[in-house]
């Protein structure tokens, strides 16, 4: 999704590829509805991004737009970088106890 040239009005790396950058929620759930996932919903995405170790860098109850006027959710994990995609398969859940 994030490769994808067609999605980068909505969906980035940020400068140093540390981090992506989503400004839609509702796109990103259709997206990733179209690569498999389930959820249909903002919260279970972002417990998904949770579970995963994903770290939200952005405040969701303070939205300050960019100078474009738009809103970012910003994301990020120690091992899915712009640089080294061969670190994704280290991904894995977490499980609660």
């Amino acid at each position: 999704v994030i490769q994808d040239p067609s999605n980068s009005s909505w969906i980035r790396w940020n400068e140093t590829g540390s981090m992506f950058q989503f400004c839609s929620w509702n796109l990103l759930i259709e997206a990733l509805g179209q690569q498999g996932m389930a959820a249909t919903k903002k919260e279970s995405v972002n417990k998904n991004f949770h579970d995963y170790g994903f770290t939200r860098h952005t405040d969701s109850r303070r939205r300050i737009p960019d100078a474009d006027g738009i809103i970012w959710y910003r994301f990020s994990h120690n091992d899915f970088n712009r640089e080294q995609p061969e670190l994704v398969r280290r991904i894995m859940r977490r499980y609660r106890r």
